[in-house]
C-alpha cells in the first residue's frame, strides 16, 4: 500500500509544482493590452476600486483577476498614491503594480503662454494640474516666464511658485539691463536688481502686445526706454486695452483714452504697476538688448502687414498716424 502511495504523492507534488510555475508564469508575463501609451490620472483619495475602474476604463488590463492578485500581494490595495502615470503598451502587470505602489509618476509638459491676467493663468493651472486652488496674484505675476515646463501633476501651488521663482532667477542670472538704471525711482522701492527686472518685464509685456514681428521688438523697446528717460508718457495703446478690459479693440478712440486706471499710460506717466501680459522671452530679450535710437514714436504701418513706422519728431509721427488711419477707414475699421 505504501509503495502505491509514494508515486501518487510524487505525481500530486509534481502537478502542484507545475501549477505553481504556471501561475507564476502567468503573473510575471501578464501584460497590459493598451495598443499605445496611456496616461492615467489618480486623484488624492482614490480608492482601490477607483484605481481598478480607471485602469479598466482605459482598456489597460487583460485580466483584472491577475492585477488584483499582484496588487494585494504587493499591498497596492492599501497604498494608493495620487499621481499621473503613463502606462506603456505591453507593460508587465508586475511592473505596473510596482510603479503605482511606489508612486513613480511621469511628468507632464505644461505650456504657459501669454496670459493677460493672473485669473486666466490660475484657471489654466487648475484645469491642468491636480490641485485647483492656484492663486497667483498681480504682485507675483511677473515671476512667471512663458515656456514649456515638465512638472508632476500633483505639484502644489506652493511648489509651483517656488519652481517659477527658481526659473526666473536662472533666466536673469548674468543678464544686465543697462537701459534700466534710471528706472529705479519709477517703481515701489525694492532692491536694485528687482526693480530693473520688473521694469524690463513690464515694458516687455507692452512690446509683446504691440507686435508679433520679432525683428521690430528691439526698436519698439527703444521707444519706450527713450520716453521713460525723458519723462514722456508711454501712451501705449495696449495699456488702454488692458485698462478698459477689451483686448480685442482694433481701434483706440478718445473715449478709451480717458479710462480711469493706473494701467492707462495716456493718463499716467511712467510704467504701469504690473505687466499687462506674460511676455515671451523674445520680448524680454528685446527690452534687455534694445539699441540706442532717437525714436520717440511709432505706429502701425498703413500697409497693414504687422510692421510699424518709427519717428523721432511728433510731426513725422502725425504723418505716419494719418496714413494708418486712412488705411483703417478704407477697410471700414471703426
Amino acid at each position: 500500500m505504501k509503495k502505491k502511495t509514494l508515486p501518487i504523492l510524487l505525481v500530486i507534488i509534481a502537478a502542484l509544482i507545475l501549477l505553481a510555475l504556471g501561475a507564476a508564469y502567468t503573473l510575471l508575463h501578464n501584460r497590459t493590452t493598451n495598443a499605445q501609451a496611456v496616461r492615467v490620472f489618480i486623484p488624492e483619495g482614490t480608492s482601490y476600486k477607483g484605481l481598478c475602474d480607471t485602469l479598466s476604463s482605459n482598456n489597460i488590463l487583460k485580466s483584472m483577476m491577475v492585477f488584483d492578485i499582484v496588487s494585494r500581494g504587493r499591498g497596492l490595495d492599501k497604498n494608493i498614491r495620487a499621481g499621473s502615470y503613463v502606462v506603456q503598451s505591453g507593460t508587465s502587470v508586475v511592473h505596473l503594480v510596482q510603479k503605482l505602489y511606489r508612486g513613480q509618476q511621469d511628468p507632464l509638459r505644461l505650456t504657459i503662454g501669454k496670459f493677460r491676467l493672473p485669473e486666466q493663468l490660475n484657471q489654466y493651472l487648475d484645469s491642468k494640474l491636480m490641485h485647483n486652488d492656484f492663486n497667483i496674484v498681480l504682485d507675483s505675476f511677473h515671476l512667471i516666464l512663458p515656456d514649456t515646463y515638465e512638472v508632476y501633476w500633483t505639484i502644489t501651488p506652493q511648489q509651483f511658485m517656488q519652481r517659477m521663482c527658481n526659473e526666473y532667477e536662472k533666466y536673469w542670472e548674468g543678464k544686465a539691463v543697462t537701459n534700466g538704471e534710471f528706472c529705479l525711482n519709477l517703481q515701489t522701492p525694492h532692491d536694485t536688481t528687482f526693480d530693473i527686472r520688473l521694469a524690463s518685464i513690464i515694458i516687455a509685456s507692452i512690446v509683446e502686445e504691440e507686435t508679433n514681428y520679432n525683428p521690430e521688438k528691439p526698436l519698439i523697446a527703444s521707444v519706450y526706454w527713450n520716453r521713460l528717460r525723458r519723462g514722456i508718457p508711454l501712451q501705449a495703446d495696449p495699456t488702454v486695452k488692458y485698462a478698459v478690459g477689451d483686448f480685442g479693440l482694433r481701434r483706440i478712440l478718445n473715449r478709451h483714452l480717458s479710462a480711469d486706471s493706473p494701467f492707462n499710460t495716456y493718463l499716467h506717466t511712467g510704467l504701469p504697476p504690473a505687466p499687462i501680459c506674460l511676455p515671451s522671452k523674445s520680448s524680454i530679450e528685446a527690452v534687455i538688448d534694445a539699441p540706442e535710437t532717437n525714436y520717440l514714436y511709432f505706429c502701425a504701418s498703413e500697409k497693414m502687414d504687422g510692421t510699424h513706422r518709427f519717428a523721432t519728431t511728433l510731426a513725422e509721427h502725425n504723418r505716419n498716424a494719418a496714413a494708418f488711419h486712412r488705411a483703417l477707414n478704407a477697410q471700414g475699421i471703426r
